[in-house]
Formats: structure tokens, C-alpha cells, sequence
């Protein structure tokens, strides 16, 4: 009995030090994300690596310079909690974990911003409950590192956006052939309809999907929206 005590207690240790030396190197790169870009990502190196899609040319843009009608259309359809949440939406995570065990599959994941941000950043695509796990602490660690602005600015600069495509700059220069911030609102919704699956579909090709179709229908209605408040 003293031997098995003794064996939980030095594998709960090893257990504690991992997580605490996992979140210090979170909070450290997250820090220095603060300041720079980040040259790299896990996303970047994993579609490289599996799927060989290496990526292309990267084009970061300044959040300032965006319109706050598209700022606002990406919170409001990806994380309408995003500005009063600290990195997580339980209910949001309950609920897809509810709706997966129903189907069967792996078909939500509740993701916050922030949490789609963490594998962008440091982890990798696969939809495992161990990846789930990891996200959780690491988007808990960014928010106490990174302002919600920076978080925002991060995830538009890194998200996927086509095959080797990663933030909305380079994605409005490939498709578009200029800058983000000349183009207008049906390209934009356009763009944004694309996050749910950027390597099947290009902004020219997403109504042949009804999932995606209807992304496209609500975010417009959204914009409207958005515009008569203003």
C-alpha cells in the first residue's frame, strides 16, 4: 500500500511539473508575441510536414486597419462571447460535447477564438480529446498574457485561409490580388465564410457546400446588421 501511495505521489508530481513547465513556455512565447510575430506556427509545420503543403508567402496586416464592421462580423460568428470570456465558453464546450456523443463523431469542438488561436499557434489540427486538453490551458494562458486585441489580431494574421494560406492579408492578395483593406463586403464575407474549411474551398467555390452556403447567408444578414446598428 505504502509502495503504491508512494508511485501516485511521484507520478502526480511529474504530472504537475509538466503542466506548470508546459504553461511557463506558453506565457514566455506569449510574451514575446506581445511585441513580434510570430515567424512560424505549429499549423504551419504540421500541413507542411503531413500534407505537404508548405506556406506561402505571409502577409500580416495591422488590426487598426481593419473596418470595425469586419472585426465585429468575425466575433459575432465565431465567438460571440469572445470580449467576456478568459480563453473558454464552457456551455459552448458542453454542448458540442453533447452534440458529438450523439452522432457518434467528432463533429464540434465548442472552440473559442482564443482556443482556435492555441493550435494555430503551438499545437495541431487532429481532433483529439488530448489536443482539446492542451488548447484549454493554453488559450487560459494566453488570455492572462495577451490582450483581447492581440488575440484578435494574432488569429486573423494566422488563421488558415486556403492551402499554404495563413491570415486574411495574404488570403485577399491570393484570391483577390490586393490588400484586405480595399476590398469590399460580399469579398470579405466571402473570405470569412471560407475558416470552417479552408482547404477544400476557395472563395469562388463554397456554395457548392450548403453548410457553407448558409455560413455565407448569415454572415451577410449579420453585416446588415451590423450596418443598421451603426
Amino acid at each position: 500500500m505504502r509502495c503504491r501511495k508512494k508511485t501516485f505521489k511521484k507520478a502526480l508530481k511529474i504530472i504537475v511539473l509538466c503542466h506548470l513547465a508546459y504553461v511557463l513556455v506558453i506565457a514566455i512565447l506569449c510574451v514575446i508575441f506581445l511585441f513580434i510575430d510570430p515567424p512560424f506556427t505549429s499549423l504551419m509545420a504540421y500541413r507542411t510536414v503531413f500534407s505537404g503543403m508548405p506556406p506561402r508567402k505571409h502577409i500580416s496586416v495591422s488590426i487598426d486597419y481593419l473596418p470595425r464592421k469586419y472585426k465585429n462580423l468575425l466575433v459575432y460568428t465565431e465567438d460571440p462571447t469572445f470580449y467576456s470570456h478568459y480563453g473558454i465558453d464552457l456551455p459552448s464546450i458542453f454542448s458540442a460535447y453533447r452534440t458529438n456523443l450523439k452522432y457518434g463523431r467528432k463533429l464540434y469542438g465548442g472552440s473559442t477564438i482564443s482556443q482556435q488561436l492555441a493550435r494555430t499557434l503551438f499545437l495541431f489540427p487532429e481532433k483529439l480529446y488530448i489536443r482539446k486538453y492542451l488548447e484549454l490551458w493554453t488559450a487560459l494562458t494566453m488570455e492572462l498574457v495577451l490582450p483581447k486585441q492581440r488575440i484578435l489580431e494574432l488569429y486573423l494574421n494566422y488563421a488558415e485561409w486556403g492551402r499554404g494560406i495563413y491570415g486574411i492579408q495574404s488570403a485577399a492578395y491570393y484570391y483577390y490580388g490586393t490588400s484586405v483593406t480595399k476590398l469590399g463586403d460580399d469579398s470579405i464575407i466571402r473570405l470569412l465564410t471560407l475558416l470552417p474549411s479552408p482547404c477544400r474551398y476557395t472563395p469562388f467555390s463554397f456554395e457548392s457546400r450548403m453548410v457553407l452556403r448558409m455560413r455565407y447567408e448569415k454572415l451577410s444578414e449579420l453585416l446588415n446588421n451590423i450596418y443598421t446598428a451603426q
